[in-house]
């Protein structure tokens, strides 16, 4: 997961609004060790994470157009989101439960956001 974020933060080969949706898997994988689709988990990260609801929705609306057609999103917007996401990730891999200090991945609480 943290090469998947950090390949999606260079953004090379990627658009902006699926590195953005990805991000928010990688979020929402975090906090409850499930994958979600792409829309469930922006709803999710839109949900608790104010700041970044705008730019969350604005990549929604861009992934439901033709690939081809796919809005712009600010890049500052989507480097800060993605830095977010990296901490996050980072975080959760040093938590005990993911390094087996006390078991398996599912146990415990994450605290990716």
């Amino acid at each position: 997961m943290r090469a998947s974020v950090r390949e999606h933060a260079d953004g090379e080969g990627h658009l902006a609004d699926n590195r953005v949706l990805n991000g928010c898997r990688s979020l929402v994988f975090c906090r409850t060790g499930q994958w979600l689709p792409k829309r469930g988990a922006a709803e999710a990260v839109a949900d608790s994470e104010a700041a970044f609801r705008p730019l969350v929705e604005a990549a929604l609306h861009s992934f439901e157009r033709p690939r081809g057609a796919a809005l712009p999103l600010p890049a500052a917007d989507v480097r800060r989101f993605l830095d977010r996401v990296a901490t996050r990730v980072d975080e959760a891999t040093q938590a005990p439960w993911a390094t087996g200090r006390r078991g398996h991945l599912d146990d415990g609480p994450r605290s990716c956001l």
